[in-house]
């Protein structure tokens, strides 16, 4: 028998796959609670006038709010209650995150007959702006993990185009754009993100240290960023800091180039890393064969387990399988908890281009982002990529993103059985801009050369697994940053330019060719 809710309707007679059909069914019966709260003013009622649903995803309902006045009241004083209201109305933990509409937008279609006559704001039939996976943010899988039940009101995201990109914060190197709001949970992340969010609250002290491991653009590093973000959040006094291991490395040599280490250059780098509440280090294999670095990050890593601070370790295998750590580094990562994320399954890989369409704006057909999920299985970049594409071709040749437009356009980019190596797209672009190899990967900044080097790049980062340290080795010992800089550049012009898209196109073409004729 199907399980009856509050207002007699099974749970399934409730569902749907609608985003906005769904949150206004949520919004109205919390709406209802909030307003026969006893425990609630007047006043505090008088902030939920014109608030209305844009859609919900999974465990979280986009709110649309008239001011940041409301904003401010919604996640402060009325946050407790917004939390109870929303839980028991949609029986699960439900999240909201809140955009500013200053003048509400007038319905597309006719209001719900049973909408709260005190919320009379219309509601809009748009597009979602913050697409979520269908699964509750905390569940869990052992049962046993203390997931906070509401999160921290400043977490609320207020989501605008471009989102998805890197926005690097210069003291503690986190992307403030990696959050637990723009993560999409679903079964292949759902327990990685659940512990990972009992790490950032610091209810997880079971968990020290926290190996996350899993492929290449799979969500390690959003996941490493979303938890320093969150412990932020819960306390702005923290020390946080994320550094990958190629980061590490290169501070530590250049603190031994300081001849007076002891009050030199190698006392500040142990302050810099002894001395945090939250560290998060990428990409720890990386590390494997350094011998002094490894025996350095050993003495780090003792002096913070020691002392109770937070570590959190990214990594492409689990602990036992790290190739060139001692044992005895191997036992410690192994002390605390490892968990995996494997590639997305479809329903996540749908909601995963939904989000992205929803924080570039992009108004995205749901038979297009179908079509990419089924197509492009393997990880998120690569998603992101077809994504990317579909709306440049659509924005170049000034057309509606249709799925006609998108089988022509990527029928040519679906995965191949050979992953194409990065010598190999090296060569190819050199060969197409009439350059060398050398050209390509040494540090000559003339416009054509480093133009070049930027769509090699590129493809690099699109054609294969690897991740941003391991492209910014092979094109001369590039810092990542520069690497994701090249990135987001090529894929901006491919918005922009149809000379660009052309260059990216045409080498992309030739290079699966290449591949498949092997």
């Amino acid at each position: 028998m199907a399980r009856l809710s509050r207002k007699g309707l099974s749970v399934s007679e409730k569902t749907t796959t609608d985003p906005l059909e769904q949150a206004r069914g949520v919004w109205s019966d919390a709406l209802a609670l909030l307003h026969q709260n006893p425990s609630l003013s007047v006043r505090d009622k008088s902030w939920l006038e014109n608030v209305y649903p844009e859609g919900m995803w999974g465990p979280t309902i986009m709110l649309c709010v008239p001011s940041a006045a409301a904003q401010q009241a919604l996640q402060t004083e009325l946050n407790k209650p917004l939390m109870e209201a929303l839980r028991e109305s949609a029986e699960q933990d439900i999240f909201p995150a809140f955009k500013i509409v200053e003048k509400p937008s007038k319905p597309e279609t006719a209001p719900i007959e049973n909408y709260p006559r005190f919320s009379p704001t219309k509601l809009p039939a748009k597009a979602p702006v913050k697409p979520l996976a269908k699964s509750p943010a905390n569940e869990t899988t052992q049962g046993q993990l203390p997931i906070p039940t509401t999160m921290p009101p400043e977490h609320h995201n207020n989501f605008q185009s471009g989102q998805n990109r890197p926005l690097l914060d210069p003291e503690t190197h986190l992307n403030k754009n990696a959050t637990f709001d723009t993560f999409v949970p679903g079964d292949s992340n759902r327990f990685a993100r659940t512990v990972a969010l009992a790490v950032a609250e610091g209810s997880g002290h079971d968990f020290n240290p926290l190996c996350i491991y899993g492929g290449s653009g799979l969500g390690k590093t959003h996941l490493l960023n979303a938890i320093g973000n969150y412990a932020l959040v819960k306390d702005p006094n923290l020390k946080v800091r994320y550094v990958t291991s190629e980061e590490f490395t290169n501070e530590f040599i250049e603190a031994l180039a300081d001849t007076n280490q002891s009050s030199g250059q190698i006392k500040e780098f142990n302050r810099r890393y002894r001395e945090v509440d939250v560290l998060l280090i990428d990409d720890i294999q990386f590390l494997s064969g350094k011998d002094a670095t490894l025996e350095q990050f050993f003495h780090t890593f003792n002096t913070l387990h020691q002392a109770n601070k937070r570590i959190v370790i990214a990594s492409d295998v689990p602990p036992k399988d790290l190739q060139g750590f001692n044992e005895r580094l191997i036992s410690r990562f192994e002390s605390g908890l490892t968990v995996d994320v494997k590639p997305p399954d479809l329903e996540t890989r749908i909601a995963i281009l939904r989000m992205i369409a929803a924080m570039n704006a992009s108004d995205i057909p749901n038979d297009v982002l179908n079509l990419i999920a089924e197509r492009f299985t393997e990880n998120i970049r690569e998603l992101e990529g077809a994504l990317n594409r579909v709306t440049a071709m659509a924005s170049l040749s000034n057309q509606p993103v249709t799925r006609a437009l998108a089988e022509q356009t990527l029928q040519d980019f679906f995965t191949t059985d050979v992953e194409i190596k990065p010598a190999d797209i090296i060569s190819q672009v050199a060969k197409y801009f009439y350059l060398t190899f050398d050209d390509i990967v040494g540090r000559s900044r003339t416009k054509k050369i480093a133009l070049a080097r930027q769509i090699a790049m590129y493809l690099v980062r699109e054609l294969t697994s690897m991740s941003l340290n391991d492209i910014g080795l092979v094109f001369g010992g590039k810092d990542h940053t520069t690497v994701m800089h090249a990135y987001t550049r090529i894929n901006d012009e491919m918005q922009e330019k149809q000379e660009i898209y052309n260059y990216v196109t045409e080498l992309t073409l030739q290079l699966k060719q290449r591949s498949n004729d092997k």
